[in-house]
């Protein structure tokens, strides 16, 4: 079982944060409906200017972009859009011309590039823990998991990436080194192979 271990640093934070766990959770199941759907209309009943209206809405709801701009701003409040700017602003300058990353695309990675099942999320006091199991190497990173958890004020401090547990080290908002625990990894795994 991977997991990130983080401190709550604004409890308030935390209630918007579980507002986007539940949807990444939700996002994976099976049944997930992602509340594409043209609205109805009465066309009999309408002006022409009504129809016209309407006609927008439907060519809304047939963008992929703006659906995806509406389920962000569902789950994701204004800070933490403004932290991820940030982030993407020393981002995009490491990348240079290799290409220029939006705020969105953190959205897009949380729900379909992090190839996990979120299992459960536990908190105690002011920590908690995130545990998720995953069929696929690279699962598409921890990064960026990371990044949003801090950019709601949950600090992750340890994790199991799949191959050691780690303690994680931050240099700044946006950079962290990993200190493995090699004795903590080996229980840990002696734990789960038996």
């Amino acid at each position: 079982m991977l997991y990130v271990k983080f401190k709550i640093e604004e409890t308030e934070k935390l209630n918007d944060f579980q507002k986007l766990y539940n949807h990444l959770v939700a996002v994976r199941q099976p049944e997930f409906d992602f509340e594409d759907e043209v609205p109805e209309f009465d066309w009999n009943n309408m002006s022409e200017k009504e129809m016209e209206e309407a006609f927008k809405k439907i060519n809304e709801a047939s963008d992929e972009v703006a659906l995806e701009l509406k389920r962000y701003k569902k789950v994701i409040p204004e800070y933490a859009t403004s932290f991820f700017k940030k982030y993407f602003k020393v981002d995009n300058e490491k990348l240079g011309d290799l290409g220029i990353q939006q705020v969105t695309s953190i959205f897009n990675y949380l729900e379909f590039g992090f190839e996990v099942d979120f299992n459960k999320m536990e908190l105690k006091d002011k920590n908690g823990i995130i545990e998720f199991s995953t069929g696929n190497f690279p699962f598409g990173g921890l990064e960026r998991f990371f990044i949003t958890l801090k950019a709601f004020n949950l600090v992750p401090t340890q994790c199991f990436d799949g191959f050691s547990i780690n303690d994680i080290q931050w240099q700044s908002n946006f950079e962290f080194d990993f200190i493995e625990l090699k004795d903590e990894t080996a229980i840990y795994l002696k734990k789960f192979r038996g």
